[in-house]
């Protein structure tokens, strides 16, 4: 009983140390530009986007963020 609750703790702390680093790549993330619009709709954030001179736009939502933001794709950047 003992070993198997040390076992999971320790599988627990390697999957939280895992995220923290990132261990999933983003694509091209150089490419993405985060925006400080909170993203509802995916359509709204690439009309916003390209009205900005962007190239798209897609809503992102990721850890640590509690809610989902536009990203904004650079112009002349191939993700």
């Amino acid at each position: 009983m003992e070993m198997t609750s040390k076992a999971m703790a320790s599988g627990l702390l390697v999957l939280m140390l895992l995220m923290n680093i990132g261990f999933v790549l983003p694509v091209r993330a150089d490419c993405w530009s985060e925006t400080s619009d909170v993203c509802t709709k995916t359509h709204n954030c690439r009309s916003n986007c390209q009205g900005r001179g962007q190239a798209d736009g897609k809503c992102k939502w990721e850890f640590p963020d509690l809610v989902p933001f536009c990203y904004c794709l650079r112009p002349n950047c191939n993700p």
